[in-house]
């Protein structure tokens, strides 16, 4: 009796333990219950709330199937009420002229599973248009069987509309482009030319004025890229000021003090507000000159106001607004790593490349003339007359300060004049002087290196008699049959040349 009763009690704990144990069970059950809940609330709320818009179709069939859930952006965006969209066909949403491209995309992400970054067209609810960037995911149950796809939607519209804006204006430039003079030469009345790679550069400072998009000149120095500035200004109609800046050598700090500006006790001796030239320029154009040469925190604080059109001046917690066009030069500094690119293609919305005075020396007569009336009128002076040769003589000259350079020479030559006819002497000493700082800072030019590789590439050598003539002939021919600007050419004297030609001479009559 006394052993039954000892088994019902080893019974009785058992069953106690055993029913602790599933009470455990339970807690631990339910406490995972709640896990999983609040993790789909959180998945829910990060898919309904998401920034981008997100829908999830049916994997059976994307071309037929219902919608089965989409988050709020897409309602707000596309301005479908929910009843609208869940339950509806995927191309409810998509604009008609581009259902058939949706087709062969949705084709493609049934045999690959996915896809990034595709182009897509939709539908607003009042029949607009709204561009997005589509990335697509399948989705899968537990067992690895794909159950539908998920599609998120970045809206892309404002870059579609950009991007859109400027191949019209591309398409209209090369329009434009084709006529043979500007519309409004008075805007470049004070550029001297007649050259017809000119009037290209015109025609298309002409069509990008009214644009709000960066504009980038660029050219060697003393190509005249501040007077195509402010042409561009003048052809704009903007009603604010043209201000110019040459930010060459200037640190971050003083760059963000001279184009942001600063507040009162910003720093030591601020002991005012001042307006920076971005504010000077508001409405108007800001030129920023020798641009490449601006330092790493300075680039990227000039991005930032190009993205996003807004600024801190110094000592403001509060970003300030501009409106305000921007022409910009730059050196080329990218291969060298010294300029950022998305900063430099940021600028090179538009661009504008005035060429050198040597690619445009049938301007050299009439820039001569203008410069020898603007000289001869500063001096006080009755304008000279310039010899024909001294056309001839600058047309051999490599000019590596340009127009800037021409006007300098020109004004010497006035300054030196005492009557007659104008000396080439002034003319000659600055080439010369110029001539050996080239010399000096590059080792080969352009023309003898393609003289150096057709050796190169020759099986025998030409011999120094055999070179001779046809390098006199060569000056000769670029002196315009001028035999004292040949010598100077040759790097020798105008008797030495006669020698070498009479000795050709005869060689020839023997022969």
């Amino acid at each position: 009796m006394r052993d039954k009763n000892k088994s019902q009690g080893q019974l009785i704990i058992e069953l106690q333990q055993r029913v602790a144990e599933l009470e455990q069970d339970k807690a631990e059950l339910q406490q995972l219950l709640l896990e999983n809940d609040a993790t789909e609330r959180e998945y829910f709320d990060i898919y309904f709330n998401a920034h981008d818009m997100v829908v999830s179709v049916n994997i059976i069939n994307m071309e037929t199937e219902k919608i089965l859930r989409c988050n709020r952006a897409v309602m707000e965006k596309l301005g479908y009420s929910r009843a609208e969209i869940v339950g509806h066909p995927i191309f409810k949403l998509y604009h008609q002229d581009c259902i058939e491209d949706a087709k062969e995309l949705f084709r493609v992400i049934a045999e690959a599973g996915e896809i990034h970054d595709a182009e897509q067209v939709l539908r607003k609810k009042d029949g607009g248009k709204i561009y997005v960037s589509l990335n697509a995911t399948t989705v899968c149950d537990e067992n690895g069987d794909p159950t539908s796809v998920r599609f998120d939607l970045r809206d892309i519209t404002q870059r579609a509309v950009e991007v859109g804006g400027l191949r019209s204006e591309n398409r209209q430039l090369k329009e434009y482009l084709r006529s043979n003079r500007p519309e409004h030469p008075e805007s470049f009345s004070d550029i001297v030319t007649q050259d017809s790679a000119m009037d290209i550069v015109f025609r298309r400072a002409e069509l990008v004025a009214p644009s709000a998009h960066p504009v980038l000149i660029t050219g060697e120095t003393g190509v005249g890229k501040e007077r195509i500035a402010e042409a561009i200004h003048q052809l704009s109609g903007r009603p604010g000021r043209f201000v110019k800046t040459d930010i060459a050598g200037v640190d971050d700090q003083m760059f963000s003090d001279t184009l942001f500006g600063h507040e009162k006790g910003a720093f030591t001796g601020a002991i005012s507000d001042r307006r920076g030239l971005i504010e000077q320029a508001s409405g108007g154009t800001l030129f920023l000159d020798e641009i490449g040469h601006l330092g790493a925190e300075s680039q990227h604080k000039l991005l930032r106001f190009l993205q996003e059109g807004e600024y801190y001046p110094l000592g403001r917690d509060e970003a300030k607004t501009s409106d305000v066009a921007t022409n910009r030069t730059i050196e080329f500094l990218i291969a060298g790593g010294t300029f950022r690119e998305d900063l430099y293609f940021r600028l090179r919305t538009h661009h504008i490349h005035l060429p050198p005075l040597r690619e445009r020396n049938g301007d050299i007569p009439l820039l001569v003339s203008h410069f020898l009336k603007q000289s001869a009128a500063a001096l006080n002076k009755k304008t000279p007359t310039p010899p024909p040769e001294l056309f001839t003589l600058l047309k051999t000259h490599h000019f590596p300060g340009n127009i800037r350079e021409l006007e300098a020479m020109v004004h010497d030559a006035v300054s030196q004049h005492e009557g007659g006819a104008l000396s080439t002497e002034s003319f000659r000493e600055a080439m010369d002087e110029q001539t050996s700082k080239l010399h000096k800072n590059t080792a080969i030019g352009t023309e003898e290196v393609r003289f150096v590789e057709s050796l190169a590439r020759a099986r025998d050598l030409p011999s120094l008699k055999e070179v001779e003539p046809l390098v006199i002939e060569e000056a000769l021919r670029r002196a315009d049959g001028n035999q004292t600007i040949a010598a100077r050419l040759l790097d020798i004297s105008k008797q030495a040349l006669n020698k070498r030609l009479s000795r050709a001479r005869k060689s020839t009559d023997k022969a």
